[in-house]
């Protein structure tokens, strides 16, 4: 007998509603998270823009040397010229060559800075959401000792302690001050996750509790850490400003934005427009990382939907 009834073929044909189904492409998590992300307009722009000061501040100063220290005396508040679009400092030193030494500075110091504040926050996050007990209320009651001591304290108080004012030590200032709510977000992830069949099933099996939490539930617990250090590198450069504002912060002859805002406000009236030069790259950066920061989060929430 034919496999079709009243047809001479041997093949059934699809009936017209399997023909109209639409068929919809399966994603993984991380193509639906790239999909979302580009969708935040402000996020894609903080990217592009990042980029080009990354750019900016690496390629400069790599083609330069030290030539932003060196300083003229036949050059003294020159203005704009090719060699110097920005024009000359108060001793003559070109203002554009500095402003891009300034902005690898001060990038450096926030990306170094969040790395000590994640790896932290991961460490102490994550044993108190997982032990719990009193391992949690040991480490919470820590995190809410240095919760209660003032930011910028914090910071004035390790730089104090080291007595020397250059990169290395305020990356570790504002690390030890700026890592208490990593911490928080990654043990509350972990509280969720440790009651979840996966984990019990890892324990079952006897996997050790290092390779649980490293393995098993800190990827699980990276969307909001991610946030969080994105954020944070705006917070960290905002620091360093605070100290050079402050006279703690870079000692010369290295240079911040931080410190060109310092070293100028006393001309602010005879020469604004050298202050607006580092003031409007540092608010362009922390704009962009709380526009990236909000992009990452709209985009690493599930429960944002992409539309086809």
């Amino acid at each position: 007998m034919s496999a079709e009834a009243g047809t001479g073929t041997g093949t059934l044909p699809l009936s017209p509603e399997v023909d109209e189904v639409d068929l919809v492409p399966v994603r993984t998590y991380w193509q639906l998270v790239r999909q979302r992300f580009l969708r935040h307009r402000l996020a894609v722009i903080a990217v592009v823009t990042l980029t080009i000061l990354v750019a900016f501040a690496l390629i400069v100063p790599l083609a330069t040397g030290d030539l932003y220290q060196r300083s003229s005396l036949t050059l003294i508040d020159e203005g704009p010229s090719l060699q110097a679009p920005l024009g000359h400092d108060d001793i003559g030193r070109n203002l554009f060559l500095r402003l891009a030494k300034a902005t690898q500075t001060s990038l450096i110091i926030g990306v170094a800075s969040v790395m000590i504040i994640g790896i932290i926050g991961a460490i102490v996050g994550s044993l108190a959401g997982y032990f719990g007990g009193w391992v949690d209320n040991l480490l919470m009651r820590f995190v809410d000792v240095v919760l209660s001591l003032p930011f910028l304290f914090l910071i004035l108080l390790v730089v104090s302690v080291f007595g020397i004012r250059d990169i290395r030590v305020i990356v570790i200032a504002i690390g030890i001050a700026g890592w208490t709510t990593a911490a928080r977000l990654v043990r509350a992830e972990f509280l969720q996750l440790r009651e979840t069949d996966f984990v019990a099933a890892a324990k079952a099996l006897g996997a050790s509790d290092r390779r649980i939490i490293v393995r098993h539930m800190l990827p699980g617990a990276m969307a909001p850490l991610i946030v969080a250090l994105s954020l944070g590198v705006a917070d960290a450069i905002i620091g360093e400003s605070a100290l050079s504002f402050l006279g703690f912060g870079i000692a010369p002859p290295e240079v911040s934005l931080g410190q060109m805002l310092d070293s100028w406000r006393q001309y602010f009236y005879e020469s604004s427009e050298r202050i607006l030069y580092p003031a409007v790259v540092l608010i362009v950066i922390v704009l962009c990382a709380s526009f990236l920061g909000d992009g990452l989060r709209d985009a690493l929430d599930p429960r944002q939907r992409v539309e086809h």
